[in-house]
């Protein structure tokens, strides 16, 4: 008997995913059919966990709250680049 995993796209969690082939490394792409989606691709697990939409969320919370790059990327366990990365994205309110 198949066990079948639902999978929901973590961005709008939608679960409206098809699987959309495989990575370089073999991994498997699913791609998100939702209209309103920012993102279109994503993969269920991802290798580096800096790349995880709960990790990047953590960046900006931390941010907002008052924790530097370094102490950042040492709480979370990523590198520096990625944390500046994801704050560059954000726009100034």
């Amino acid at each position: 008997m198949p066990c079948y995993i639902k999978i929901k796209c973590p961005h709008c969690k939608s679960d409206e995913v098809t699987k959309a082939g495989f990575t370089a490394q073999g991994k498997q792409r699913y791609q998100c059919r939702h209209k309103e989606c920012e993102k279109k691709t994503f993969l269920n697990n991802y290798r580096y966990k800096g790349y995880h939409p709960e990790i990047k969320e953590q960046i900006i919370d931390m941010a907002i709250n008052g924790s530097g790059i370094r102490d950042t990327a040492r709480v979370l366990k990523i590198s520096q680049w990625l944390v500046m990365e994801e704050l560059k994205k954000k726009p100034i309110n």
